[in-house]
């Protein structure tokens, strides 16, 4: 099978990944992390290993599985069948991590939660 061979490049950035699915998990060796891409991707190869199938159909499939990036975080997140393994920023965003480009690596950042309705505004009552 003919594989993408992705040369390092200034400002990219690799993790290692865990992919898990119901035949087991297999670790991912230097995975490029595309914040250019919304979604992530498993090549096909992987995902028959770990006997994931698509969930849903469009203009690229979707497969479901866990991804967890060795850093300790994990979540089941929607990733693309595709022709090579990347992490987008849909994985990034759910599992609070960002790129820092002065390491080349990632740095787990902080989440902001918003009230589901606004705060009443309290005035002082006149005395």
């Amino acid at each position: 099978m003919l594989r993408t061979i992705m040369v390092r490049a200034v400002g990219e950035v690799y993790v290692q990944v865990k992919v898990h699915g119901p035949r087991g998990s297999v670790v991912l060796d230097e995975v490029l992390v595309d914040t250019g891409a919304i979604h992530s991707m498993v090549d096909r190869a992987t995902a028959e290993l770990l006997g994931i199938v698509p969930e849903a159909r469009g203009e690229f499939d979707i497969i479901g599985g866990s991804v967890e990036l060795i850093h300790g975080r994990s979540f089941r997140v929607p990733v693309i069948l595709g022709d090579q393994n990347l992490v987008g920023l849909t994985t990034l965003e759910t599992l609070s991590f960002a790129v820092d480009p002065t390491t080349q690596g990632l740095i787990a950042r902080r989440g902001i939660l918003f009230a589901a309705s606004p705060t009443p505004w309290i005035q002082d009552s006149p005395m």
